[in-house]
């Protein structure tokens, strides 16, 4: 049985649960398949035995062996037979590891590792998502050193720990790809409590067989099954290695160090790499914000930290990996310099590693099981926090108006962006200057217009919440029907970001209530089916203006409301146009055309222009209030967050809807109707369980100057492309309350229909 099994409790306190072992199994597969992806690498047995491999210590294995009275008769004479139960295991294998560590280990290894039952010490551990399961390991290497930390409110962690080992039996053994899951769930806590890791490995241990696990940015693989008694040369190099003082050999980057106070605990630390004048840089951590890092095992894995130099210059260090032919973000951030609204590089560090050095030989690997990923450092000036933190209506319609004028300058230099999100808009410093009021970054997936890479829209490309309902579309199409991704697109994205705002936010940066509305908000960021169906509701539906006006906060009634109905309808109507171009029958191939939206596209200054133009006007709008309460109370001191109220009366719930030859300067095509519910035959939303009457609110944002742990990735390393995460920007993950003893009221369907 399992340490988070129901027949056993753990004497450390963690949580004893009562699912099944069926159920158990299920949990550990959506892991692994959400972490590591459908393909992971079995090794063969030579991966093993290649690693931590030093000719010299042979002679000294063998004494060990011979002489440590651990091992006797070729086995390990402490390890039972046939146990019974797993907690047979664990103290024996316990006293083994730090036997090898005190005899084997470097002078005063055992000072700084020592193996530790987390049965009879407590461990803190995260509940694996929204279960009450808290999995710990069986045994985890305590450690000491620069790169480790106590963590917050116990003795023992993640934090802590350099490996993890779970003891098992061999007669309860599960399957390759359940262990393989539940050892990713150690591996991405060890990634995010120790932000610096290239790689983490473990090992599984049972009466007979031992088999070693590695997780990297690219995924993961395991070795065989080896039997530990008949090959202890390598089961002993393996503890060796897990245990290592050499930070760099436990696949921690060592250009990242603390120091730590007397609790034990950060208090501050440095970090080098290679400045504008291409010599080494040393730059301090800021510890008073934590870095961002992201949750997902395989992807990216960007770490942000934040940090000074000796002038006490702020700046942020963007850690992250790049796969395929993928344009590095530096070489597009050399084509911007200088330009207001866009991030701007200092420096940067290109090929720090690469995870095809983490795996030994990876030409034998099937095909598409493995995709080299290489390790990315770069050097950026440092901004305010993301969208999500702005105090009042005037900093958000600010913010917001400079990053899209940031967006239309990267469009000159023909770079698309491609992922637009409240946590690629940042902030600009304080009284900063029009269009440095926002600033736009992370070009992780941004593309060059004329790059070789593939541009077609797909919906497993940015963030979920956000996407255009003609990049949500392409889930229904063959990939050679479809268009590139462009920057029609984010403009789109950019409304999604404003209406996502308003609804979840109050005007003063306040969470606003729970209601109808924001529930809607949560399906935004469902499968591409589901997210287009409501997305295409909200768009076009003629009540939609009706239900925002009476949900939103007062303050953005006054501020922001016009601006709502006339940037609503400006991408309704593009999007109507695309989709009825994407509809209409073609003679030719359509991988014959280079972009079926051509004609929507060309008069790019005419899109931006009006879309500025609206955020200007709302801006106005939003001054011209608070310079008559100046006048009014010039004795009184403004508050942060502009106090405005209500237009005086609302005379129908479609009051605000402007008139049709009011909505906007286009010059378009006229759809002669909104397509009905009917028109969604050829969008047929997929099988979907009953919705409870209870449901969660969108995700909590984060308060904090960087985004951090929760933002999962949708990230393929089956394609040239990354696929980026699909979860909103948030410290929260969002979920849905599933109830079965509530009534269903309605299915997926019903709900977004009344919005057509």
């Amino acid at each position: 049985m399992s340490t988070y099994s129901s027949n056993e409790t753990s004497e450390a306190g963690t949580t004893t649960t009562q699912d099944t072992v069926e159920e158990r199994a299920k949990l550990f597969h959506d892991l692994r398949v959400g972490e590591l992806g459908e393909k992971i690498q079995l090794t063969d047995e030579a991966w093993a035995r290649s690693l931590y491999l030093d000719p010299s210590a042979t002679n000294d294995i063998e004494k060990y062996l011979a002489d440590s009275g651990e091992y006797r008769d070729g086995r390990w004479f402490r390890i039972p037979e046939r146990p019974s139960l797993e907690s047979e295991l664990q103290e024996p294998l316990c006293t083994i590891i730090n036997s090898i560590i005190q005899h084997l280990g470097s002078p005063a290894l055992g000072d700084v590792r020592e193996a530790v039952n987390t049965h009879a010490s407590p461990f803190k551990c995260a509940t694996i998502a929204s279960s009450k399961h808290t999995p710990s390991p069986t045994i985890v290497i305590k450690a000491s050193g620069p790169s480790f930390s106590l963590p917050i409110g116990a003795v023992l962690g993640f934090s802590n720990s350099s490996a993890c080992i779970a003891a098992k039996l061999d007669t309860e053994l599960t399957g390759d790809l359940d262990q393989l899951g539940e050892m990713a769930f150690y591996a991405k806590q060890m990634f995010i409590e120790q932000p610096n890791r290239f790689f983490v490995r473990s090992l599984l241990v049972t009466e007979q067989h031992a088999r070693l696990f590695h997780f990297d940015r690219s995924g993961g693989q395991y070795s065989p099954l080896f039997n530990l008694h008949k090959d202890a040369h390598t089961f002993i190099r393996l503890i060796l290695g897990l245990c290592a003082a050499e930070e760099r050999a436990l696949g921690l980057d060592d250009t990242v160090q603390w120091t730590k106070g007397p609790d034990g605990r950060k208090t501050g630390g440095t970090l080098k790499t290679i400045g504008p004048d291409n010599t080494v840089a040393t730059y301090e951590l800021v510890t008073e914000e934590e870095p961002f890092t992201r949750s997902s095992v395989r992807g990216r894995g960007t770490t942000c930290w934040p940090v000074r130099n000796s002038r006490g210059d702020r700046f942020i260090v963007k850690d992250h990996w790049i796969s395929g032919s993928r344009i590095p973000e530096f070489e597009l951030l050399k084509e911007v310099i200088d330009l207001t609204g866009v991030c701007q590089m200092v420096s940067y560090e290109n090929n720090r590693a690469q995870t095809k050095d983490f795996r030994g030989d990876t030409s034998a690997f099937s095909v598409s099981a493995f995709h080299n990923r290489t390790a990315i450092r770069i050097v950026m000036k440092a901004y305010g926090p993301s969208l999500e933190n702005f105090s009042n209506a005037e900093q958000f319609l600010a913010a917001l108006r400079d990053a899209i004028a940031g967006h239309r300058a990267l469009l000159a230099k023909n770079i698309i962006h491609r992922d637009i999100s409240p946590n690629n808009i940042l902030l600009g410093a304080c009284n900063a200057d029009e269009g440095e009021r926002g600033i736009l970054i992370d070009l992780d997936i941004a593309l060059r217009l004329n790059s070789p890479s593939d541009n077609r829209a797909d919906f497993n490309i940015g963030t979920r919440l956000f996407q255009s309902v003609t990049v949500l579309m392409t889930y229904r199409f063959n990939k050679e029907e479809i268009s590139p991704h462009d920057y029609l697109d984010d403009l789109e994205a950019f409304f999604w970001v404003f209406s996502y705002i308003i609804i979840v936010y109050k005007s003063n940066g306040k969470r606003a209530p729970k209601g109808p509305l924001l529930k809607g908000v949560t399906f935004w960021q469902e499968d591409a089916s589901i997210a287009y169906s409501c997305k295409f509701g909200f768009l076009h539906s003629g009540t939609t203006t009706w239900e925002v006006e009476h949900t939103i906060d007062e303050g953005w009634r006054f501020a922001c409301l016009d601006l709502f109905v006339q940037f609503k309808n400006y991408m309704a109507e593009l999007a109507k146009m695309k989709e009825e171009i994407v509809y209409t029958p073609r003679d030719s191939d359509p991988s014959a055309v280079p972009n079926l939206f051509s004609s929507v596209l060309e008069p790019v200054d005419k899109h931006y222009d009006h879309i500025l133009t609206l955020f200007d006007d709302a801006l106005k709008k939003v001054k011209g209030s608070e310079s008559t309460k100046s006048d009014k109370d010039s004795t009184t001191t403004l508050p942060t967050t502009p106090q405005v109220s209500t237009p005086t009366s609302i005379t129908s719930p479609v009051s605000a809807v402007l008139p049709a030859d009011q909505v906007s300067p286009l010059t378009l095509p006229q759809i002669t109707s909104i397509p009905s519910s009917s028109d969604l035959s050829r969008s047929t939303l997929p099988s979907t369980p009953s919705l409870s009457s209870s449901l969660a609110q969108p995700p909590s944002p984060s308060r904090s100057p960087k985004r951090r742990f929760d933002e999962a990735e949708l990230d393929e390393p089956d394609s040239q492309t990354d696929k980026k995460r699909s979860c909103p920007p948030s410290r929260r993950p969002l979920r849905a309350v599933w109830d079965p003893t509530l009534q269903v009221l309605n299915s997926m369907y019903e709900y977004c229909i009344k919005w057509f």
